[in-house]
């Protein structure tokens, strides 16, 4: 088989993504146990600790097709609180519904923190303010 430069291109060019994905590599954190809410209950799979973002991954857990809200996102880890930067998978301050299954994958970013052990995460909505215990996984 004989490589033309467009293959080289190809071949320099995904090598590169990987050294790249390779070196930015941040430790992520998952099995996270997490205590059920009035309004919302949400479960964290993982959280990603990165020198840019501190990402966690959750899943919205609530009643098929019923509408929520979250007007946002605080996370208290002792005396420290972080408040939410983003969130994917629904919009702060917009009205959402829950489909057939009645889960909502989110990603909630936060800015960069060391590895915690315990927090509680605050959602904010309409109908209250829902209070979620995390604590790592033993």
């Amino acid at each position: 088989m004989k490589l033309n430069k467009y293959n080289y291109i190809f071949l320099f060019a995904a090598l590169s993504l990987i050294i790249v994905a390779v070196a930015a590599q941040a430790r992520t954190e998952r099995h996270y146990r997490t205590t059920a809410a009035k309004h919302i209950n949400i479960t964290v799979d993982s959280i990603d600790f990165r020198n840019d973002v501190t990402r966690m991954y959750a899943k919205l857990c609530g009643n098929p097709h019923t509408s929520q809200r979250i007007d946002e996102a605080m996370l208290r880890i002792g005396t420290a609180s972080f408040q939410a930067r983003d969130i994917d998978g629904v919009d702060f301050k917009r009205w959402f519904q829950w489909e057939e299954d009645g889960i909502i994958p989110v990603e909630i970013d936060f800015r960069p923190m060391t590895p915690f052990n315990n927090a509680k995460l605050e959602l904010a909505t309409p109908r209250g303010t829902d209070i979620t215990e995390i604590k790592t996984p033993k």
